[in-house]
C-alpha cells in the first residue's frame, strides 16, 4: 500500500472519530442540561424564599427589592455566565390622562452576571436592588399620578430571567418568568 493511501485512511479514521466524539459531548450534554432544568427537581429556584419588598413610592430613594435564589449544577459540566436579570412594573390608572387610561410602567430593571458554578456546586444568592441602584425614578408615578377611584390603586409585578451557558459553552438556555404578582397596594 502506497504511504499516501494509508495517510488518507488515517486522517479518516481520526475525523470519523473526532466527529463521533464531538457528537457524544453534545447529545451527554444536552442531555444533563435537561436535568438541571427539570421542573419536579427545582435546581432552579428563583424565588427561593420570600421576596421582601419596599414598594413606597411617596419615598422613592428609600425603595428596595430583595429576592432570594439558589442555583443547582447537578450535570456534569460547569454552568458558566451564569446572568439573572429582574424587572419591576406598576399597572395604576393614570388620572393624569383624559381617560384615566391604565398604565404599565417598568420602575425596576437590573441585570447581574454571578460567574461560574462548578458541576456539583449551589449557588445561594440573593438578588437586590436599592434606591436608584436598579430603580427608575422617572417611570414611577406621583401619587397625583394615581386614580384612586380603582381598587387596587397600584398593583406590582415582576419579570426573573435566568440564563446560563453549559456543555463546553456549547447550550444556551434561557428560564423566565413573567407577570409573577408582587403587591397590591391601595394608597
Amino acid at each position: 500500500m502506497r504511504p499516501s493511501r494509508i495517510f488518507r485512511w488515517v486522517v479518516r479514521i481520526f475525523l470519523l472519530v473526532f466527529t463521533l466524539a464531538l457528537s457524544g459531548v453534545s447529545l451527554l450534554g444536552g442531555f444533563s442540561a435537561v436535568t438541571i432544568l427539570d421542573p419536579d427537581s427545582y435546581n432552579v429556584n428563583i424565588p427561593d424564599g420570600p421576596i421582601i419588598a419596599n414598594l413606597d413610592i411617596n419615598n422613592k430613594p428609600t425603595m428596595s427589592i430583595s429576592v432570594p435564589f439558589n442555583i443547582t449544577n447537578v450535570g456534569v459540566y460547569d454552568l458558566d455566565e451564569i446572568t439573572l436579570s429582574f424587572q419591576i412594573g406598576v399597572i395604576f390608572g393614570n388620572a393624569s390622562t383624559p381617560t384615566n387610561e391604565t398604565t404599565n410602567n417598568r420602575i425596576f430593571d437590573k441585570t447581574v452576571n454571578y460567574g461560574t458554578v462548578p458541576h456539583g456546586q449551589v449557588l445561594k444568592d440573593t438578588f437586590s436592588g436599592l434606591g436608584s441602584d436598579g430603580f427608575i425614578f422617572l417611570n414611577i408615578p406621583e401619587l397625583a399620578e394615581v386614580d384612586l377611584t380603582r381598587t387596587p390603586d397600584l398593583i406590582f409585578h415582576a419579570n426573573f430571567t435566568f440564563s446560563a451557558m453549559y456543555s463546553l459553552q456549547l447550550y444556551k438556555f434561557t428560564v423566565n418568568l413573567i407577570n409573577y404578582s408582587l403587591a397590591e397596594i391601595n394608597i
